[in-house]
């Protein structure tokens, strides 16, 4: 392990201000060893000292990133999504060969692992620094806030990646110098995780004042959000089984289990519930899908955490260049075809309006022609399936996407059917029958333009279902794991029933709670990088990834009638070694100190 290096001057970091917390690539890590002339000249001046905290912001979304192998997110290696196998690059998708199981030592991703022990290193250069920034001690203790806390991010961010990893503290590696370090146990990693949090939130403000630009940035109820993520992985029957022979360093897991880990997880959520700083998203009509799009702080009720790109980056479709129909962005400034679509087990882990899943007798349920009707709405806000009417542009307003196959009717009109171009067996459309809706302009203003909007990385939908899940796993579905299903369900817009549960069963078990929470989770929180992590945690990855995902094949007739047909898509494989990222081989040769994950 060590740090790249590049001549590149420490006082030229960005010097951007709270709108851009993000920066350049090139950052002040990728540089030849510092001189005590370049860090005074830093440290003492308060712009030059804020340009490297801001820069300290650049990677906070690169594991969320929904581009982030060959425009593809992670989402793409679960069930819940796949690489367009239409794309003749198929075989070069990381996320693609992630699935297939064809991921070791020598290939993997080291992206991660490189810019997180980068952005470690920045932290710490601050971290040794931050006495001599000519601030007021009001400022100082915020900006090292902010510091201590993304520093923590980055470790997480390895942490669920590989498990333990090399904790170093606040040394400081300096140029070339070899970094050969132990890796630190799954605990130990975890407590200096927790640790760093909290230390974190007790220097950061609970709220920031409406309109404050400091509103873009991590306040204590960021910090204790992500603690209750930390913790609620940590509990998890991956982590928290007992010993595994495997791993007799415990490098991926406990020595032993213990339940208490439960109860500190929903401890943890139900610490940011009670600051009363967050809610769930709610303006009248407007579906949840909107806060998406919105870049206003005061608009963002329900954001705990959030990446803000640069305004003048080519920010402009960066969701809708990836995943968006062909047909949505012909008249809209975007071209190209999707480079993943969602499958036919996310569309059917949507229930109904009235709250029961799909598989219910009584749920109202039927297949063919009315297959999305009465569906939970969360499903029409994430998902384009064939019918689906969404914003084309120009004067065509509002048309159906069409994902049919069959007869196509002729036409050099797209408003007539966009299936000549997102129709399933199309070049330019999708194996699966269906595109990603969620998080993407509709365009419905009619302008055309894209919205400049953040990238959310936690909101509260998960605080309340990390409290929810914690809670059912330590002492059962009380009335608490009732009342936050309901408040998330009742946001989606889902019929409040007579008995007024949601479609929630009364007297649930705590194997039927954990079921409609792993659920629940899965639809709320869609593309929005939990599914890779959750059916690892959870252990049912070999249920969930080793099998065939399918898709909705819809075939129109002359006649314009449609019959449907379930298809599959691909079979995935995954092995146990799976469950973690394998450290990068030439890691494990420059640093002998390091120990490779099971299974690779």
């Amino acid at each position: 392990m060590r740090y790249m290096n590049r001549s590149k001057e420490l006082w030229m970091l960005p010097l951007a201000l709270a709108l851009l917390l993000s920066a350049c690539k090139k950052d002040f890590l990728e540089q030849k060893k510092l001189s005590a002339i370049d860090e005074e000249g830093v440290f003492s001046d308060s712009i030059r000292s804020r340009g490297m905290l801001n820069n300290l912001y650049s990677n906070i979304g690169m594991s969320f990133n929904s581009r982030r192998y060959s425009n593809t997110p992670l989402d793409a290696a679960t069930d819940d999504a796949e690489p367009n196998l239409y794309d003749n690059a198929i075989a070069t998708f990381y996320t693609y060969r992630l699935s297939n199981g064809a991921i070791n030592s020598s290939n993997t991703d080291k992206d991660v692992w490189t810019r997180c022990f980068q952005m470690i290193r920045a932290a710490n250069i601050y971290i040794k620094n931050k006495d001599k920034v000519p601030v007021t001690n009001v400022t100082k203790d915020f900006w090292h806030g902010q510091v201590r806390f993304l520093r923590a991010w980055y470790y997480f961010t390895l942490l669920k990646h590989y498990g333990g990893i090399p904790l170093i503290g606040d040394k400081v590696f300096e140029g070339d110098e070899l970094i050969d370090v132990q890796r630190s146990s799954y605990e130990d990693c975890v407590n200096y995780i927790v640790s760093e949090l909290d230390a974190a939130a007790a220097l950061l403000p609970a709220t920031f004042e409406p309109g404050s630009q400091e509103n873009l940035r991590v306040s204590k109820g960021t910090a204790l959000a992500v603690k209750s993520r930390v913790l609620l992985y940590a509990a998890s029957p991956l982590f928290n089984a007992g010993a595994r022979a495997d791993d007799p360093d415990h490098y991926v897991s406990y020595p032993s289990s213990d339940n208490e880990r439960w109860k500190k997880a929903a401890d943890a959520a139900k610490a940011v519930i009670s600051l009363n700083v967050y809610r769930l998203y709610t303006l009248g009509a407007t579906p949840f899908y909107e806060q998406f799009l919105k870049n206003v702080p005061q608009d963002l009720p329900e954001a705990v955490f959030l990446y803000w790109q640069p305004q003048n980056t080519a920010n402009n479709f960066y969701v809708e260049n990836s995943a968006n129909p062909v047909s949505r962005g012909t008249n809209n400034g975007y071209q190209g075809s999707a480079k993943y679509v969602p499958t036919q087990e996310l569309v059917d882990a949507f229930g109904m309006k009235n709250g029961l899943p799909i598989s219910d007798p009584a749920s109202g349920y039927t297949d063919g022609d009315n297959m999305y009707k009465n569906r939970d709405p969360r499903l029409t806000f994430t998902v384009h399936y064939n019918g689906a009417l969404r914003y084309m542009g120009g004067a065509f307003g509002d048309q159906p996407v069409y994902t049919y196959t069959g007869v196509i009717p002729v036409s050099t009109n797209r408003s007539v059917t966009s299936a000549i171009d997102d129709g399933m067996y199309r070049p330019t459309g999708t194996p699966t029958g269906y595109f990603r809706f969620k998080s993407m302009n509709n365009f419905g203003t009619g302008s055309g333009s894209e919205l400049y909007r953040p990238w959310t990385l936690m909101r509260y939908a998960e605080v309340l279902l990390n409290a929810a899940e914690a809670t059912n796993e330590y002492s059962g579905p009380s009335a608490e794991v009732y009342g936050w299903l309901k408040e998330i369900r009742e946001r989606a817009k889902i019929d409040a029933g007579a008995n007024g549960l949601f479609g929630l069963k009364a007297n649930m078990t705590r194997e039927e709670m954990r079921d409609v929470i792993r659920n629940e989770r899965r639809t709320e929180l869609a593309f929005e990088e939990h599914r890779f992590w959750d059916v690892r945690r959870w252990k049912i990855a070999p249920e969930t990834e080793n099998r065939e995902t399918h898709g909705m094949e819809i075939t129109r007739d002359a006649s314009g009638k449609y019959s449907y047909r379930r298809v599959v898509v691909r079979k995935h494989t995954f092995t146990d070694a799976m469950y973690f990222f394998p450290i990068p081989q030439s890691e494990i040769v420059r640093s002998p100190a390091l120990k490779q994950n099971p299974g690779y």
